[in-house]
């Protein structure tokens, strides 16, 4: 069952990315990856685009090398390998569950597919993929290698009376966790900020423990570290993100500002992740009422502590900047679903035979409700993708006979889904919006205007 659900959530994912086509930002970047004349050309470009746009390199570095294969399906199936991956690095970090345990696996499924709120940017959008679900796999495979080491003290690769060929080995390992570190936290500005964070929380917790003393401190514990903040300060030192934070346009200033971003977040939290809120408070009264107070019990408690600190400091760390999308919280929503997924295999140990009974028929229900719901959301991405090829084939046809000022149908209103941007990043009436004009550079015309798909007869 467990390795069958693996499958499952591969399949369902990777057909969706079949059925999503590129759109937005994709054409953009997709135009300067092309004007490279060697694989090597790429790293030129990211340079520049340090320099002139945003500091996330890696995210970027991702996408470019996707869009110089230029073979879709590449993507697609290393994309829905990578929502794997994530799932199974969230389940790893759970402490305490049993071997195979499809029912935590299957609350991680649940979580990732029903209450990401923005999926259709942050799974289902190359650019948006590679900026958030492809760093935050990158981040949870730092922190549950950071974790596992921290755990397992008396792992004999790296206990402290080591000589010759093992203490080599250490060293090899401390450099290694330094470069994975650089990679990490290059990735994305808060869910990297929350990575460091997570670094030194948990050291704080093992100097304490520790009776205030540093002896349990390891050289991968420090590189590691070392690396996310160096990888973290060349992120945010771009250029670029200045440049963009200069023509974001506040309607107040100061104090008050802070205050109307404070509000912002706060409200995003309440209409976008009030369920997995509401899920990580219940979970831990449950924990409280009907779990024994054992050392699971106290590991369990302390752990979801943690990622629902890092949850809430990842979210306002967004406060920082003028305004963000809902795509932001992505790495948010990844940290408490794994406090959750911690919290369910807890529940999973208690004797209360109706706590065991509700998380089971819950995996169950949503099972079910993805069965009925797929095939139609799907039936609408393929809708979709049909009415963004038949787009693509006119405009190309239009370009290669010269025209210049081209009218093209916008997408009907009836298939919008929330596993597609395609609705946000369509065309509009007028040629002056954004995309209209990206497009017209994509496609080598003058103007692009939008009309109604109800009105268009050319095809």
């Amino acid at each position: 069952m467990f390795y069958g659900m693996l499958i499952i959530a591969f399949l369902a994912v990777t057909i969706y990315e079949f059925l999503t086509p590129n759109m937005s930002d994709d054409l953009i970047y997709w135009d300067t990856v092309h004007t490279a004349d060697n694989f090597f050309d790429l790293f030129k470009q990211e340079a520049e685009h340090w320099l002139s746009h945003t500091g996330r390199s890696v995210s970027h570095m991702i996408l470019r090398i996707f869009l110089f294969i230029n073979v879709k399906a590449v993507f697609n199936i290393v994309a829905g390998a990578v929502f794997v991956i994530l799932s199974l690095l969230i389940y790893a970090n759970v402490q305490g569950k049993k071997e195979y345990d499809v029912k935590v696996y299957g609350f991680i499924l649940i979580m990732l597919w029903f209450l990401d709120p923005a999926i259709a940017n942050t799974v289902f959008w190359e650019d948006g993929a590679c900026n958030y679900m492809f760093t935050m796999t990158i981040i949870m495979g730092f922190i549950t290698l950071y974790r596992k080491n921290l755990d397992v003290a008396s792992f004999s690769m790296f206990s402290e009376n080591i000589t010759g060929q093992n203490k080599e080995k250490t060293w090899i390992f401390a450099f290694g966790m330094f470069l994975y570190g650089i990679i990490a936290g290059w990735c994305n500005e808060n869910t990297s900020g929350g990575l460091i964070l997570f670094m030194l929380i948990e050291l704080g917790y093992r100097y304490i423990k520790n009776q205030k003393n540093f002896s349990f401190i390891k050289p991968w514990m420090i590189t590691g570290l070392v690396g996310s903040i160096i990888g973290f300060i060349m992120m945010i030192l771009s250029p670029g993100n200045y440049g963009r934070l200069n023509i974001t346009e506040e309607e107040h200033t100061g104090l008050v500002a802070m205050l109307a971003r404070f509000l912002k977040i706060t409200l995003n939290i309440k209409n976008h992740y009030i369920i997995l809120v509401a899920a990580f408070m219940a979970t831990l009264v449950f924990i409280f009422y009907f779990c024994e107070r054992n050392e699971l019990f106290v590991r369990s408690v302390r752990f979801m502590t943690l990622f629902a600190v890092l949850f809430v400091a990842t979210c306002y760390a967004l406060i920082m900047i003028p305004s963000s999308e809902l795509r932001s919280y992505y790495g948010a929503g990844i940290f408490l679903m794994t406090a959750i997924a911690q919290g369910i295999a807890t529940l999973g140990k208690c004797k209360e035979k109706l706590i065991k009974a509700t998380m089971t028929a819950i995996v169950i229900i949503a099972g079910v409700i993805f069965c009925l719901s797929y095939f139609e959301d799907g039936a609408n991405l393929a809708r979709i993708k049909r009415e963004f090829d038949e787009r693509d084939a006119y405009l190309t046809e239009m370009a290669a006979n010269g025209a210049d000022d081209v009218q093209a149908p916008m997408l009907r209103p009836l298939w919008q889904t929330r596993f597609s941007v395609a609705y946000e990043a369509d065309i509009q009436e007028d040629w002056q919006f954004w995309i209209n004009f990206f497009m017209a550079q994509h496609y080598g015309l003058g103007t692009i205007h939008g009309v109604e798909r109800e009105n268009w007869d050319v095809y």
